[in-house]
């Protein structure tokens, strides 16, 4: 298993990015495999990666590095900034995870 660092920088370049695209933080982790590796990311795998990330802020060398190349340097960005976009990124996320198991929910119940 690979070592990840925590580092708050990380962090936020991952909000700066995924706030950049106006996307959601999983999309950004998703978009890194996909141009680190070559290859479709697996969503059960980078589901992994994200709610280690989610819980302990651990990024993911292969993320942070695909984070930076999108982000370009602001040098008034604020943390506090950041952390909001990140919690609401973070809502968004959860939000379309319980729409997901009510719409099943729903299919189950009809069926």
């Amino acid at each position: 298993m690979e070592r990840i660092e925590y580092d708050p920088a990380d962090t936020d370049c991952v909000v700066s990015a995924a706030n950049y695209r106006e996307v959601s933080e999983f999309a950004i982790f998703s978009d890194a495999y996909t141009a680190w590796y070559g290859k479709v990311a697996p969503e059960k795998q980078v589901e992994k990666v994200f709610v280690q990330y989610l819980q302990e802020n651990k990024v993911p060398f292969w993320v942070r590095n695909y984070a930076r190349s999108l982000v370009p340097e602001e040098p008034n960005a604020t943390s506090q900034g950041n952390e909001d976009s990140r919690l609401a990124n973070n809502f968004l996320y959860l939000a379309s995870i319980i729409a997901e198991y009510v719409l099943l929910a729903c299919y189950l119940v009809i069926r």
